[in-house]
């Protein structure tokens, strides 16, 4: 886990979001875009703030999401990766 500086108020840029959940800048925009996060606010800037927890919930829904339209099982891919370590 990476240690992560926030701001005072506890909401990160688009680019620390990223970086929270290993995905580029443009991935969170996207998001936004799609409805799958919501900005919490602006920075000083005029640029978006979200929330940790919100960020997190968001890339997890859309991984989960990923892998039930592709089809594939995380059991049977988790098992499958072990077994080829």
């Amino acid at each position: 886990m990476t240690l992560l500086i926030t701001r005072g108020d506890g909401y990160v840029t688009t680019a620390q979001a990223a970086q929270m959940v290993h995905v580029s800048p443009v991935t969170i925009r996207s998001w936004v875009l799609r409805g799958h996060l919501a900005k919490r606010g602006l920075d000083e800037h005029g640029h978006a703030l979200y929330a940790p927890d919100d960020v997190a919930a968001a890339e997890k829904r859309v991984r989960d999401n990923g892998l039930r339209t592709s089809g594939i099982d995380p059991r049977r891919q988790r098992r499958a990766m072990r077994q080829a370590a």
